[in-house]
C-alpha cells in the first residue's frame, strides 16, 4: 500500500509537470484523454507504475484534470506538486468488477495488486447491494482506512417521505462560540474546546520537534506523535457532534439550523481557531444525513440580523456583541440573545415551509394551519459575517422592521400538531 501511495504521488507529479512544460512550450491545453494513453504506454516501460492498478492511476489523472477544472473556474488554486509522504489515498473507481472484493467473515478485504488486507469491519456490509468504489487512505498518524460506497436499490415504497416535521417540536438551533448551540427550547450545550485543551500537549511537541535533526529517526516519530494528537482532537470533535446530531433527530422532527458563510468567517484571524474548533458545518452535515434517513427534515435559513430582531413584535435591536442579555425597545422583554436568535431562525425555517407558530399559554410554540406556500423574507443584502454565530446591522444603516409574516388560513391543506384532531 505505501508502494501504491508513493506510485500515485509519482504520477501525480509527472502529469502535472507536462501539463505545464506542453503549455509553457507550445501553448496547448493538456486533455485528461491524451494523457490516459500516455499512461497506458508509461505502464510497461515504469516498474512502479506497472505494480499499480490500471483504474487507480486512471482515477489519479481524473483528479488532476478537476483540479485544473476548478482553477480555471476560480474556485481554487493552481495545482502543487506533492512533497514523499504527502500522497494519503488512492481510490478504485470501479471495485464492481472484481478489483476489490471485501470478506466480512475472514475480516479481509482483496485489493487488486496489493492482495488481501486484514481489516475491522465497524458494521455489516448492506445486503442487496453493489459495491461501486472503494478508497485506501492513510491518516498522518499512521492509521489505515478503506472507505466503500454501495449502491442499494430501494422500492419507491420503501422510501421515507418526510413527515415526522409534523409529528415532533419543531426546533431552531443558534450557533455560536460562547455556546456551541443555542435552541428555541432555552438549551444551550457550552462549547467543548477540544482543540484549545490540547494546545498545551501540542506546544510541548512542536516545541521538541523543532530541536531534533532533519533525517533522524527521532524526527519522524515527533512528527507522528503531532499528527496522533491532531487526529485525536479531531475524532473527539466527530464523536460530540454525531451525539448532538443524533439527539436533534430523535426529538425533534424540523430543525432550522443557521445557515453561516464559515469560510468568510474564517478570516478573522482573532477568531479563525475557535470557529474551526466548533465544527458548525461538520455538525449540520451530520444532522441532514440523519434526518433524511429518519424522515425528518432540516432546513439552512439566512442568520442575517437573527441575534437582533425580537422574536415577539420583531423588532431590530441595535446591541453590541458583548451583550449576551438585552431588554427589547419594541416590547420591552427581557431576552437572552442565543434562545431568541434560534427562535427567529425556527419562524423563518418555518416561513420557508409556508408554516408558521403562535405563542400559546407560557410562549410555547405551536405549529399553525397557514397557506402552503413561501412566506417573503426580508432582502439581507447589506448584512455582512461577523465574529460570532449571527449578523448585525452594518454601520450606518438603521435598522428597518422586518416584514412580518402573513397568517392565512386555507381549509384546503390543513397541518395539524397531534394534540388536535387529525387532518
Amino acid at each position: 500500500m505505501f508502494r501504491a501511495l508513493e506510485a500515485t504521488r509519482r504520477l501525480w507529479n509527472d502529469a502535472l509537470s507536462h501539463r505545464k512544460s506542453r503549455w509553457e512550450k507550445e501553448r496547448r491545453a493538456t486533455s485528461y484523454e491524451l494523457q490516459a494513453k500516455i499512461l497506458t504506454t508509461e505502464r510497461e516501460q515504469n516498474a512502479l507504475l506497472g505494480e499499480l492498478h490500471s483504474q487507480v492511476g486512471q482515477d489519479v489523472l481524473r483528479r488532476l484534470d478537476r483540479a485544473f477544472t476548478a482553477f480555471f473556474e476560480h474556485r481554487a488554486g493552481y495545482p502543487r506538486f506533492k512533497k514523499f509522504g504527502h500522497s494519503e489515498s488512492f481510490t478504485y473507481p470501479q471495485a464492481y468488477n472484481g478489483s476489490v472484493k471485501p470478506f466480512v467473515v475472514r475480516k479481509r478485504i482483496f485489493l487488486s495488486k496489493i492482495g488481501n488486507v486484514p481489516v475491522v469491519f465497524h458494521r455489516p456490509l448492506p445486503k442487496d447491494s453493489r459495491l461501486k468504489t472503494c478508497s485506501v487512505r492513510r491518516e498522518r498518524d499512521g492509521k489505515w482506512f478503506v472507505s466503500l460506497l454501495f449502491e442499494q436499490i430501494v422500492p419507491l415504497q420503501n422510501i421515507k417521505v418526510p413527515t415526522q416535521f409534523l409529528t415532533k417540536a419543531p426546533i431552531g438551533i443558534d450557533l455560536g462560540l460562547i455556546s456551541l448551540i443555542g435552541t428555541s427550547d432555552g438549551e444551550k450545550i457550552e462549547h467543548p474546546r477540544f482543540l484549545r485543551k490540547a494546545e498545551n500537549r501540542l506546544k510541548r511537541l512542536q516545541r521538541t520537534l523543532s530541536h531534533r535533526s532533519k533525517g533522524c529517526k527521532n524526527l519522524l516519530r515527533g512528527r507522528q506523535k503531532i499528527a496522533s494528537q491532531h487526529a485525536y482532537v479531531r475524532r473527539q470533535r466527530l464523536d460530540f457532534n454525531h451525539k448532538i446530531s443524533a439527539k436533534l433527530v430523535r426529538e425533534h422532527g424540523f430543525i432550522a439550523f443557521e445557515d453561516l458563510r464559515i469560510r468568510n468567517m474564517v478570516r478573522n484571524h482573532a477568531l479563525a481557531k475557535s470557529i474551526a474548533d466548533a465544527g458548525w458545518g461538520q455538525l449540520a452535515r451530520l444532522t441532514e444525513y440523519k434526518a433524511f434517513c429518519a424522515g425528518s427534515m432540516v432546513v439552512r435559513v439566512p442568520a442575517a440580523y437573527s441575534t437582533q430582531e425580537c422574536s415577539y413584535c420583531g423588532m431590530v435591536n441595535k446591541v453590541s456583541l458583548d451583550v449576551r442579555t438585552f431588554e427589547c425597545v419594541g416590547c420591552h422583554r427581557l431576552l437572552d440573545r442565543d434562545t431568541n436568535a434560534a427562535q427567529v431562525l425556527l419562524k423563518r425555517g418555518l416561513a420557508i415551509l409556508g408554516l408558521t407558530y403562535a405563542k400559546v399559554g407560557q410562549d410555547m410554540p405551536e405549529l399553525k394551519p397557514v397557506e402552503t406556500r413561501s412566506q417573503p423574507l426580508r432582502s439581507t443584502e447589506g448584512a455582512r459575517q461577523v465574529e460570532e454565530a449571527g449578523t448585525i446591522c452594518p454601520e450606518g444603516v438603521g435598522s428597518p422592521r422586518p416584514m412580518p409574516l402573513e397568517d392565512v388560513t386555507d381549509n384546503r391543506a390543513l397541518i395539524t400538531t397531534p394534540s388536535t384532531s387529525d387532518a
